[in-house]
């Protein structure tokens, strides 16, 4: 099983569109897939459609409201399995500063991970907000890191803050998570007609460069039936499987299953 987080300082990113459509896509592929809607604002969660009145990953991560097996918090979709958010992991960050809180940065992956089987891989939507405990303590506890970013300026700073975050978590004398890795980068909301998305796809593979991790080649196109699926929240590919973003995703999927492997 491998565990990956979906992450980068920066809302608008396509974040939870590259988790929803890429669990989507390995999922019909075969292999069994479990998202984990880490992000408070829970929309994996309402993507795939789920019940946020039921057991939430707050029910088998911080476990204090009705501690559950993790099993028993998982929902099974038309999209795939997805452990929900909850409002309540905003809680997160007293309880690990509290002494006397047994909760610590690396429980996802003591309490949830751990207690997992027959997952080939474990995607977490992580939240853009970099100021709270939730996406240290997801990428503390996680395998990968996966980064899709616009490109633009914005973006760039919003990853430039994450990898600040997981060269925090994987250096140093004493490290969280000293085996966390970068997964690579991919680029998101790409409109050929425009010459500025040249730039920042150019501009994603010279930070890919510099710190030595790999820029996916597929990028994702934007296009009219994209942005409906991510307003209407839906997943592109399972309601417009042959739109140009949908064509990406699954040549994405490709290329990473190619590097894996696979």
């Amino acid at each position: 099983m491998k565990s990956i987080a979906i992450c980068i300082g920066k809302g608008g990113q396509w974040k939870t569109s590259l988790t929803v459509n890429m669990a989507y896509l390995l999922k019909e592929k075969g292999y069994k897939v479990l998202v984990l809607d880490c992000d408070t604002q829970a929309n994996a969660s309402l993507t795939f459609k789920a019940r946020l009145d039921d057991a939430t990953l707050y029910d088998c991560w911080v476990e204090e409201r009705r501690p559950l097996e993790p099993a028993e918090c998982i929902q099974h979709t038309d999209l795939g399995d997805i452990i929900v958010s909850d409002t309540l992991l905003a809680e997160l960050n007293s309880k690990v500063l509290d002494p006397a809180s047994s909760l610590e940065l690396t429980s996802l992956k003591t309490k949830v991970f751990s207690k997992l089987e027959d997952y080939d891989y474990i995607l977490c939507d992580c939240p853009p907000d970099l100021t709270g405990l939730i996406n240290k303590s997801v990428l503390a506890s996680v395998d990968e890191a996966l980064i899709p970013m616009v490109g633009d300026s914005y973006s760039v700073q919003g990853l430039a803050n994450q990898y600040k975050l997981i060269r925090n978590l994987t250096d140093g004398e004493n490290p969280l998570n000293p085996n966390l890795k970068i997964n690579g980068f991919v680029v998101t909301d790409y409109t050929t007609n425009r010459k500025a998305e040249k730039n920042h796809y150019d501009n994603a593979k010279a930070i890919a460069d510099q710190i030595g991790t790999k820029l996916y080649k597929q990028y994702i196109r934007s296009c009219a039936d994209g942005k409906r699926a991510i307003d209407s929240q839906d997943a592109v590919v399972k309601v417009k499987p042959w739109c140009n973003s949908s064509i990406d995703y699954k040549a994405f999927v490709e290329e990473f299953l190619e590097g894996e492997g696979a």
